[in-house]
């Protein structure tokens, strides 16, 4: 998926940009997430989360690049998460 985003580059300018908006939007309502059942948990609704994807270092790079240009810090916080959750400590690098 992640290569064919960069190929898709070629035809839609910042395909990066809808990476990060698939990554960051949740598949939920802000009245499921009111209600305080896995108020914890930062990933709730995030489809990559539910189908336990790991995004490998070009899927990361993409979103960690698109969230320099509009950064939050939630969302940073949701890519740390994900990081911690599907990836090996041997596959992250600084």
């Amino acid at each position: 998926m992640i290569s064919q985003a960069y190929e898709l580059n070629n035809l839609i300018p910042n395909v990066e940009m809808i990476f990060y908006k698939i990554f960051m939007s949740p598949i939920i309502t802000k009245d499921q997430r009111a209600d305080g059942k896995d108020k914890e948990n930062l990933l709730i609704g995030n489809i990559f989360a539910q189908k336990k994807v790991s995004l490998s270092h070009f899927g990361y790079r993409s979103i960690l690049e698109t969230l320099v240009l509009h950064p939050k810090k939630k969302h940073f916080k949701k890519v740390v998460q994900h990081l911690i959750e599907f990836e090996s400590k041997e596959n992250i690098d600084p």
